[in-house]
């Protein structure tokens, strides 16, 4: 199993996984793993994200696909991600080729949820890895996440019904 990175007490970030590295992560209390590598990113050697699945899955876990490339996460795959760390209690491994996508997505994931970006640089550096170059980006999409959360239901319970007499 590649080596596991935390980045604060619920989430740690990894490198390519294996089917037959699900079994060893579930028992060391992991309740959910989140794929950021897309399907046949490489021509050799990776794993496709259906055996990933089954594997995480049988070893009694959550598998969240919200694969990417380079930094181009999607507020709505931050808020994918936000919503099973508020859904699933316990720690969580999130992966990609090298875990930085990953730590890419869980820094504008904390942002959303109301972590600085101070703090989130800080917590990156220390477990290792360096995502200053793609703070803003963090921020942005941070920023889109929450816009996201508005609630249409109340949106629409203050405007004006364009049908209404």
């Amino acid at each position: 199993m590649p080596s596991l990175v935390p980045l604060d007490a619920r989430i740690a970030v990894a490198g390519q996984l294996r089917p037959g590295d699900m079994a060893e992560i579930a028992a060391a209390g992991c309740v959910a793993v989140v794929n950021n590598r897309p399907d046949g990113e490489a021509m050799f050697g990776q794993p496709r994200t259906a055996d990933l699945r089954i594997a995480a899955e049988a070893a009694g876990m959550v598998f969240l696909d919200l694969p990417f490339s380079g930094p181009g996460a999607t507020p709505a795959q931050v808020r994918a991600f936000v919503d099973l760390l508020e859904s699933q209690p316990g720690p969580v491994v999130a992966f990609c080729k090298s875990g930085m996508r990953s730590a890419l997505l869980w820094g504008a994931a904390s942002i959303a949820s109301g972590r600085s970006l101070d703090d989130v640089l800080a917590a990156a550096s220390q477990a290792g890895l360096n995502l200053d170059p793609v703070g803003e980006t963090m921020v942005t999409l941070a920023q889109g996440t929450r816009a996201l959360n508005v609630d249409p239901l109340k949106v629409s319970a203050c405007t004006p019904d364009a049908g209404a007499p």
